[in-house]
């Protein structure tokens, strides 16, 4: 009951002091919040699910589930029963990270709105009705449809909440812990959505979220191509990238985990590429022209290869970049650190200077920051991240003068270990 009675307290002194510190338009926002709060009414289940184990998902079985959970309505809706509770349980330790924060960050009003929306979902899981029919069942996708679609958000409301409230975090490792746990519960929940929701739609090839027939050459073009355009639409220029494939064989795979990945990967490299060039030429140069001459010699490569023997696969990304400073080694794996010019911060500190309007519609900014070749200072630590949930690692090494390495590993899910946990 005390992860609770924190939350009263909170509100009760938040909503004294509420007037002196916040404008109208956040008294107003933090009023609204309080009345959803004081409605909540699934409490004690709350306490409860909050100090129970996560049940951890494992590929491989995931797999052999999804054979039957396809084709066998049963299974599908003893599997929506299993999705209902294991998600109160993650949902419930969400919350309890929100409810642990120190007192000002979590006061912080982007933080206490998305706060509100775990403790939203949690209610509207936990007064579902039990799944017995095939209707109950898809009642119940809908709710998980809508929760998806809700959330792509997530990471751009920490990035505003968390940067908001920044001088509020004496100590950075809290911060980092807090992130860390979200992102990571973020990433689970929103697997086993996508793969409970793609049960539902069976396609050849795939079993739930898994693709069978995985080629990590197909999915690493189709990245370049993005991220040259959203390159190309911001310079104006876009520097060659070479592939060097030594898995050309397909295998099972999370196709939307390794998609994110690297395409905040080579968005780094492209960025570093073209500001590195342009410091190079002089102004009668055309960037352009410079990097057509460098087609042969190709400024960013992508080589990917596996090891059987340790169950791993591997990618590395070598560009001409220039590198990174000394005094910013260590920096780029912390959350909100990021390279981009002064020009793009001043734009991002006007866009937030705006006010409700802007920072209402959180949705439409991280589709637009999908957009951008500058992001919300995330990248490199969620792709860290996400690359430990999958029983690998991110390393970066710099040449200086020259360039950056990149080191990504990740764990192949068809394998008798059970070191990837969803």
């Amino acid at each position: 009951m005390a992860l609770f009675n924190r939350s009263l307290h909170f509100i009760r002194f938040y909503s004294a002091t509420t007037k002196a510190a916040c404008s109208t338009n956040d008294q107003k926002q933090f009023s609204e919040i309080v009345k959803q709060l004081s409605k909540f009414s699934s409490r004690d289940d709350l306490l409860e699910y909050s100090q129970r184990s996560v049940q951890y998902q494992y590929p491989l079985r995931m797999m052999e589930e999804a054979k039957k959970q396809q084709h066998d309505q049963n299974s599908l809706i003893e599997y929506a029963r299993f999705l209902n509770d294991e998600l109160k349980v993650r949902v419930a330790h969400c919350i309890s990270h929100f409810q642990m924060l120190p007192f000002l960050p979590a006061a912080n009003p982007t933080l206490l709105r998305l706060h509100e929306r775990y403790l939203n979902l949690f209610e509207k899981l936990n007064h579902f009705p039990e799944i017995v029919t095939k209707n109950d069942e898809e009642k119940f996708s809908r709710l998980i449809q809508i929760f998806m679609e809700s959330n792509t958000d997530v990471i751009g409301q920490l990035s505003n909440g968390c940067r908001e409230s920044a001088r509020y975090f004496k100590i950075y490792d809290v911060m980092k812990q807090f992130l860390d746990n979200i992102l990571l519960s973020r990433l689970s929940m929103r697997l086993l959505g996508e793969h409970y929701v793609a049960l539902r739609r069976p396609k050849p090839d795939w079993l739930g979220a898994i693709y069978m027939k995985f080629i990590l050459n197909d999915l690493v073009q189709g990245c370049i191509n993005d991220v040259s355009t959203i390159c190309h639409d911001t310079y104006g220029a876009v520097p060659a990238v070479v592939i060097d494939n030594n898995l050309p064989q397909p295998f099972p795979y999370f196709p939307s985990v390794v998609e994110y990945i690297l395409r905040e990967l080579l968005k780094n490299s492209m960025r570093a590429v073209v500001e590195h060039s342009k410091t190079l030429l002089s102004k009668s140069q055309n960037l352009t022209t410079y990097f057509e001459s460098n087609r042969n010699k190709p400024l960013i490569k992508v080589t990917f290869t596996s090891d059987p023997a340790d169950e791993h696969f591997d990618i590395v990304i070598n560009d001409l970049g220039g590198g990174v400073a000394d005094e910013e080694q260590e920096k780029i794996f912390e959350y909100m650190y990021t390279g981009q010019s002064e020009h793009h911060e001043k734009a991002c500190e006007s866009e937030t200077d705006m006010g409700d309007d802007i920072l209402s519609d959180f949705q439409e900014r991280m589709v637009q920051s999908s957009k951008h070749m500058f992001g919300y200072g995330f990248g490199l630590p969620v792709c860290r991240l996400y690359a430990q949930c999958f029983n690998g690692s991110l390393n970066v090494r710099q040449i200086p003068s020259l360039g950056t390495d990149v080191y990504l590993r990740l764990s192949f899910i068809e394998t008798t270990n059970q070191n990837v946990k969803i």
